[in-house]
């Protein structure tokens, strides 16, 4: 086995360099959430007063700590080419917002004073509140890295005729930018600079 992964690796080098990316996002997202703990600016738009909270969006916001990694992944052992286009829109893309989130730090005030109900959905709410502040929000990380991922997918010519999986991959990445709407971790101005960030970067890998 180990044997196989080494001539893997020796074939497709490339692969070397996701957890190294994904080392220093993580690296760098803590230090930033860790050591810039007071924003500048408060963000608001009118539409955010029109979304209630809604604990139930919680599942989709939690489940992007795994569809980040795996797709990933999944465009590594897909093609080779899909994959490093992927990578440049993801990290480039994130080091615009860590780049933003210094130079601009941001934050939020849409948090309900009061949890409403006491469920499933709410207890999840309040541990992903309580790792995930309201702070460095925009753009959106999480919209950002979701609309690339569904914009990848729908680039990919390994997936050209893969309507199903495409729209799929597309609904849950707009579930999950919904979700940050409705947990109020997130702005519309954050979801809407996520969304042009990542258009913007494919342009720019065009």
């Amino acid at each position: 086995m180990l044997s196989k992964l080494q001539k893997w690796l020796a074939e497709n080098p490339h692969a070397i360099a996701l957890p190294i990316l994904l080392g220093l996002y993580l690296l760098c997202f803590f230090a930033l959430d860790f050591w810039m703990r007071e924003p500048r600016f408060i963000l608001h738009n009118p539409l955010d007063d029109l979304i209630p909270f809604n604990e139930w969006f919680a599942g989709f916001y939690f489940i992007w700590f795994a569809v980040f990694p795996l797709a990933l992944v999944a465009f590594l052992l897909l093609d080779k080419d899909d994959f490093q286009e992927l990578c440049f829109v993801i990290f480039a893309g994130a080091g615009v917002c860590f780049l933003a989130y210094i130079v601009l730090p941001t934050g939020l005030e849409l948090r309900p004073e009061t949890v409403p109900r006491d469920n499933l959905g709410t207890r999840l709410m309040q541990f992903i509140w309580l790792i995930d502040s309201p702070n460095n929000v925009c753009p959106s990380l999480h919209c950002s890295i979701s609309a690339a991922i569904a914009l990848q997918t729908w680039r990919s010519r390994k997936l050209q005729y893969r309507y199903w999986l495409k729209t799929a991959v597309t609904v849950l990445m707009l579930l999950i930018c919904l979700a940050t709407l409705f947990v109020k971790q997130h702005s519309v101005w954050d979801v809407a600079a996520g969304w042009a960030l990542s258009l913007l970067l494919f342009g720019i890998a065009e």
